[in-house]
C-alpha cells in the first residue's frame, strides 16, 4: 500500500523521517514502512500489511484506508491511501 501525505510546515525533505515514525505509530501491528521517499512536495510512504494481523485479507485494505487519515497527527495530511 501507498500513503501519500504533505507536511503542514517546514520542506518535505525535512519531514521525510518525521513522516516514517508517524506512518510507525499509526499502523503499530497492522503493518510496516519499506520506504519512504519525497516526490515534489508529498512524502510517499510505502507500507506492508501484516499478514500475521487477524483479519480477512479483503477487510485489511478497506480498514487502513479509513484508519490511516483519522489517526495521522495534524503534523502532515493525508493525500491518499492506495493499494
Amino acid at each position: 500500500m501507498k500513503v501519500i501525505m504533505k507536511h503542514v510546515s517546514g520542506s518535505a525533505e525535512a519531514n521525510l523521517e518525521r513522516a516514517k515514525e508517524e506512518t510507525i505509530r499509526v499502523l503499530g501491528f497492522r503493518g510496516s514502512v519499506v520506504s519512504a521517499k519525497v516526490k515534489g512536495l508529498s512524502i510517499i510512504v510505502e507500507i506492508a500489511i501484516n499478514p500475521k494481523w487477524d483479519s480477512p485479507d479483503q477487510d485489511k485494505g478497506s480498514y487502513l484506508k479509513e484508519w490511516i487519515p483519522a489517526k495521522v497527527r495534524k503534523v502532515f495530511k493525508v493525500i491518499s491511501v492506495s493499494e
